[in-house]
């Protein structure tokens, strides 16, 4: 994937924008940033709503997995302070 300059990809938008009409998720996203390095992506909406349910589901696990960590320190808490000093 090509990084385009910021200049480069103003210009492209509109087409950038009718490539994704036409392609859907299979368009390529717009890498953009100053010199070529790359510092922002645009992609397909239907691309970036699928990254959000995953990431809402990877937040919502990471949070499953710290309230069963506190509810276990809580129930036994000498039990996980003994299992901290062993990890260390």
């Amino acid at each position: 994937m090509d990084t385009v300059t910021t200049t480069e990809a103003r210009t492209a938008l509109s087409q950038v924008l009718a490539t994704f009409r036409a392609q859907g998720v299979a368009a390529q996203p717009l890498v953009f940033g100053d010199h070529r390095r790359p510092e922002g992506v645009v992609l397909p909406f239907e691309v970036y709503a699928q990254l959000e349910d995953q990431i809402d589901q990877l937040r919502f696990e990471a949070a499953t997995v710290v309230v069963e960590r506190i509810e276990h320190v809580i129930a036994k808490p000498k039990t996980a302070v003994k299992a901290t000093r062993r990890r260390r």
